[in-house]
């Protein structure tokens, strides 16, 4: 491959947008197709929500549990609004603005599927604080795990919107919601498509 590459450097370049490309559109959601443009909130941008707030690192899960004792974290649960995934590499909770924040995400999304007539389908938490431990562990197998994760700080989770693929007009609502929040500054939001979920840290 690399004596091709020498001698024929055009050809080697096509090869490679080629497989970018179908790398790309194959795990591109069409429900979400503005999803690249609206959400593009990398790492530098998301860690100004840790500037004047946030919790300090936890090297263990037991570490984290210790701040839902003292009232610091709130767990968040499955309930009418959002399905909380069984999570491996993280604990279900955040800070109270974290859970105020999803609180007002349901809230604006409902009112969008009550005006369009159409049925409330919740969203998907599949992430949320996690310890230094765990994002060490992540790294090994995810490439989007890093070691300075805006998971460690209590104020980000990841939503895998919706799943089924007669939701799409909810996911488009959805998206419109989240959109919103966004732009009114309580938020930042990165799409991560390769994960076919949505990084959100609140503000």
């Amino acid at each position: 491959m690399l004596i091709i590459g020498l001698k024929y450097p055009k050809q080697l370049k096509r090869i490679i947008k080629r497989v970018i490309y179908w790398e790309y559109f194959t795990n591109r959601d069409s429900s979400c197709e503005q999803c690249d443009f609206l959400f593009q909130d990398g790492v530098s941008e998301q860690e100004k929500a840790f500037q004047s707030e946030g919790i300090k690192p936890k090297n263990s899960f037991a570490a984290i549990h210790k701040l839902i004792d003292k009232h610091v974290l709130r767990e968040i649960e499955t309930c009418e609004d959002y399905v909380v995934e069984p999570m491996d590499a993280s604990v279900p909770c955040l800070l109270p603005k974290g859970v105020k924040f999803l609180k007002r995400l349901s809230q604006d999304y409902r009112t969008l599927c009550e005006q369009e007539h159409l049925e409330y389908v919740p969203f998907r938490i599949t992430s949320a604080t996690r310890s230094t431990e765990s994002v060490k562990t992540l790294q090994q197998n995810n490439g989007n795990a890093i070691e300075n994760s805006a998971h460690l700080r209590g104020k980000t989770l990841d939503i895998s919107y919706l799943s089924a693929k007669n939701e799409v007009e909810q996911k488009k609502l959805f998206i419109k919601a989240l959109a919103a929040l966004k732009q009114e500054g309580l938020c930042y939001v990165k799409y991560e498509v390769n994960m076919k979920c949505l990084h959100i840290t609140c503000r």
